[in-house]
């Protein structure tokens, strides 16, 4: 079967068993036809290729397929609500940390007031009178006093008595 269609901007294609043959925009016979005036319908498209598959694979969901898709779904689920839960825990990891600093800069503070507190509230001019007068206790003379210089280490061990 085979019919001619003529489309508004002066076109015409030749159509048979629903596949163009021909197009062209010449027009045949001594009239001009009316540009404005609704021509033919134009022709029902079959659906391309890709659009056929996936309805033929809709009507092809068998039992093992949406059993597959369902597993699917469920992990995607467990993903996801897994990753939820690990980004609360931590959240909630940076509160606590800001808490546990917070508290630490506290005791740090109090720590050095009250090491402060201890340091003024020895009075060193009344320790040196108690240790020459009540305890005997005197500076070193001149000939007591050795220096040593050592390479070796930072500090010196003493295994038996100067003379």
């Amino acid at each position: 079967m085979e019919r001619t269609v003529r489309y508004s901007n002066g076109r015409q294609a030749v159509y048979q068993n629903g596949r163009v043959v021909s197009r062209t925009n010449y027009v045949y016979g001594n009239t001009v036809t009316d540009i404005n005036r609704v021509l033919d319908e134009e022709p029902r498209r079959r659906p391309d290729v890709a659009t056929r598959k996936q309805s033929d694979r809709a009507k092809n969901m068998n039992l093992p397929y949406v059993l597959f898709l369902v597993c699917a779904m469920a992990v995607a689920v467990v993903v996801i609500a897994s990753y939820i839960q690990a980004n609360a825990e931590v959240t909630a990891s940076v509160r606590n940390i800001g808490a546990l600093e917070s508290q630490y800069l506290n005791l740090k503070t109090d720590n050095d007031e009250a090491y402060s507190r201890i340091v003024n509230a020895v009075d060193l001019d009344e320790v040196r009178r108690i240790a020459q007068e009540e305890l005997g206790m005197h500076y070193a003379l001149e000939g007591q006093i050795i220096t040593y210089t050592d390479t070796i280490g930072d500090y010196v061990k003493q295994y038996s008595d100067i003379e």
